[in-house]
């Protein structure tokens, strides 16, 4: 299978601090991987440095088997948390359709396709009857499908998601699994940064573990261990501030427009 993601001896030095340590690392097409490891191992600067979104200190990234990968509308990033900010409440539906920037040139207006895009993103999200709603309004389980919503309707190829199961309760993490075992049957690549698997530990193809900014464990996933093992352990932790919208700007920015 192709490679969608290589690093090779990857480094990422972050206020003076080195966060990834040489990491060598494979995602081929078709695969679900998940990226496992502690608060602070590394896990979301490594999706960010494969997205381009951070440089490396040293090492070489290839995305599709390009150093210069600019075709940014195959893939489809999902961060931890949705920011919205400026004072402007931002509707459902308008979140969701920005992620149909990636395929549309300056001057085209949105088009039917677009429309019928973004109705399908949230139609498959269960999210459509909250089109015309503020997202600051909805509660986290919501706002991380809008998240999901704004990515598919993208279109992408590959779906990254940063922490997608933090803060969400077991009934939308149940849904979440739902709608992945959804787009893996459609043959999509995902990546997926977790603390564990949950209910999404059945369609894990392999995983890797980080800590200390080095990869430790590939392979089938370790058992969970201390809190998180105990039965009925609804993983519900705080995590990273919010994504600023200035990121995934960055990341749909990126697609050679014209």
């Amino acid at each position: 299978m192709d490679a969608v993601f290589e690093l090779h001896g990857g480094h990422v030095r972050l206020g003076g601090r080195e966060v990834l340590d040489g990491i060598d690392l494979r995602i081929r097409a078709g695969e679900v991987v998940a990226l496992l490891g502690p608060n602070g191992s590394g896990k979301s600067t490594l999706v960010r440095a494969l997205l381009g979104l951070v440089p490396l200190s040293s090492g070489r990234r290839l995305v599709f088997g390009s150093e210069r990968f600019r075709d940014w509308a195959r893939i489809g990033y999902v961060p931890q948390r949705l920011s919205v900010g400026g004072g402007v409440p931002a509707t459902v539906r308008e979140v969701v359709s920005s992620g149909r920037i990636a395929r549309q040139s300056r001057f085209r207006p949105t088009s039917r396709a677009d429309r019928e895009a973004v109705r399908r993103a949230m139609e498959s999200l269960g999210i459509d009857h909250l089109a015309g709603q503020s997202v600051s309004h909805l509660s986290g389980g919501q706002q991380q499908r809008v998240l999901i919503a704004r990515a598919l309707a993208g279109e992408p190829e590959v779906l990254v998601m940063d922490e997608p199961l933090a803060g969400v309760d077991a009934e939308n993490q149940r849904a979440l699994a739902e709608t992945l075992t959804l787009l893996v049957g459609e043959g999509k690549t995902i990546v997926l940064v977790l603390h564990e698997l949950g209910p999404l530990e059945p369609l894990i193809t392999h995983s890797v573990v980080l800590e200390d900014g080095r990869i430790v464990h590939r392979g089938a996933a370790p058992e969970p261990s201390g809190e998180c093992a105990k039965p009925g352990h609804d993983h519900v932790h705080p995590h990273a501030e919010p994504e600023p919208v200035s990121l995934w700007r960055a990341l749909v920015g990126r697609t050679g427009r014209h």
